[in-house]
């Protein structure tokens, strides 16, 4: 397996990236230690919604249960008569995630689509023979038979998303794609405790005779150094069922805007209140052959600040680990990239030429 993988170390002061069903930040027991942590799941939107923001043209794939307007918009620019338009998407979007009768326009599974794949379904259906005389039991076979060409389909350029975070499907497998991304949970290299910041709103237009505050409560923050792990098997990405259609230039391209929003991407919870948006203090990159390998366990002791803080420990510790994982597993790269040594285009470039 041929992989590029990220190993990144990230300090945030005063944040709650990823809230758990009480609005605590999310935490974990390692090394018999309590730790901060964010949720691959989380970051992985984060990531998502990054590489969409540079490059729409490849990353531009939905997560949403609200399909058939879609589904409407890819017949029409099929050139689908209007006054079939509306049935249609609808018998596809049945085919495809089973219709919900209680929310207008929408299907039961949250489904992952791009707009391109929604093109390639209608192409699909729109092609079969003889479709306007066909009654309603033939056109749901018929709407069953062109869900199953979006994956064979080398007009979809816009879901290297689909490709690299996977798509659960449990009505259809034949709509899964397994994700060639790999995430690990986000965990701080160093023991964490929770904390509560109480604050008070005032009320602007209270009459002068009344006291107190408008509003009381209280958050829950950490701060911490964390260690992220990110990796891609480049020979699933390759292959002909993810983005083996695709040009080598349009593979590098994809390429390096993942890499930028895997570095770059932060979680959005109070983004405004507790400004969370820290880029990575350290950043190994590499080109290896070989299974997916965190580094995750160069932290299972705490580590220490010693009135330096956790950044500088926690890249001593990482480093360590990586030589020592090279002495005794051959933990061999073809290409081995860090920042700060190098900046962020220069360590995306030597990555994707690597390749």
């Amino acid at each position: 397996m041929k992989l590029l993988e990220l190993h990144i170390l990230q300090s945030f002061p005063v944040t709650c990236l990823n809230r758990d069903d009480v609005g605590a930040p999310k935490s974990a027991i390692f090394g018999g230690s309590s730790r901060a942590r964010v949720s691959s799941q989380c970051w992985k939107r984060a990531i998502r919604e990054k590489a969409k923001e540079l490059d729409e043209s490849h990353f531009s794939a939905n997560r949403t249960r609200y399909i058939v307007a879609r589904l409407q918009d890819a017949l029409k620019k099929e050139e689908c008569a209007e006054d079939k338009c509306a049935q249609y998407a609808l018998l596809l979007a049945d085919a495809i995630g089973k219709a919900d009768d209680k929310k207008e326009g929408a299907v039961k599974t949250l489904l992952f689509f791009s707009p391109n794949e929604f093109e390639a379904i209608a192409e699909a259906f729109l092609s079969i023979e003889n479709l306007g005389s066909l009654d309603e039991k033939q056109l749901k076979k018929a709407a069953e038979k062109a869900r199953k060409k979006v994956k064979t389909n080398e007009k979809v350029k816009d879901a290297a998303d689909v490709s690299i975070f996977g798509r659960m499907v449990a009505d259809d497998h034949s709509l899964m794609m397994e994700g060639a991304g790999m995430f690990a949970h986000a965990l701080s290299t160093h023991k964490v405790s929770t904390e509560i910041d109480f604050f008070s709103a005032v009320d602007d237009m209270a009459p002068e005779d009344s006291e107190g505050a408008g509003h009381i409560g209280t958050l829950e923050f950490n701060s911490a150094c964390y260690y992220r792990y990110i990796a891609l098997n480049l020979d699933l990405l390759k292959d002909t069922n993810h983005l083996g259609h695709f040009s080598d230039e349009e593979f590098k391209v994809v390429l390096d805007a993942f890499i930028r929003a895997s570095i770059l991407a932060v979680p959005g919870a109070r983004k405004n209140s507790m400004m969370g948006f820290n880029p990575p203090e350290y950043v190994l990159g590499t080109i290896r052959e070989g299974q997916p390998i965190s580094l995750a366990n160069a932290f299972e002791t705490p580590v220490p600040a010693k009135g330096k803080g956790f950044v500088e420990p926690s890249i001593q510790a990482l480093e360590e680990k990586v030589q020592w994982m090279e002495k005794t597993y051959g933990l061999n790269s073809i290409i081995k990239k860090i920042i700060p040594e190098v900046g962020i285009n220069e360590l995306c470039e030597e990555l994707v030429a690597n390749v």
